[in-house]
């Protein structure tokens, strides 16, 4: 009697990104990391797409977020009367980062 083996040819498709938010402000042109600073993902912000995301900044200005499927997204940071924005490319069970900064 043979024995059958069973292999799995599911692919990992999680990915990360990671957003750091810095300014500039009062700093003599410095990036300090921004505390607080509300981030959102959008499929796409030309007209301002469905948002896919929102976090937080810590006090290191960095927010994680995790999602099961590659995506390209806009990025949207506030803090206060500042803004600023970027684009982010999420990969096929990779990690992303992105800076942006807020003026």
């Amino acid at each position: 009697m043979l024995g059958a083996t069973q292999s799995s040819c599911q692919r990992n498709t999680d990915c990360t990104v990671d957003i750091f938010v810095v300014d500039t402000t009062g700093h003599g042109g410095v990036q300090t990391p921004v505390a607080g600073a509300t981030v959102k993902l959008y499929a796409n912000i030309t007209p301002p797409g469905q948002v896919q995301a929102i976090g937080t900044t810590d006090n290191s200005g960095h927010v994680h977020f995790d999602f099961k499927l590659p995506a390209i997204f806009d990025i949207l940071a506030t803090s206060g009367s500042m803004t600023g924005t970027g684009l982010v490319q999420l990969n096929v069970g990779g990690n992303a980062s992105q800076t942006v900064l807020i003026k």
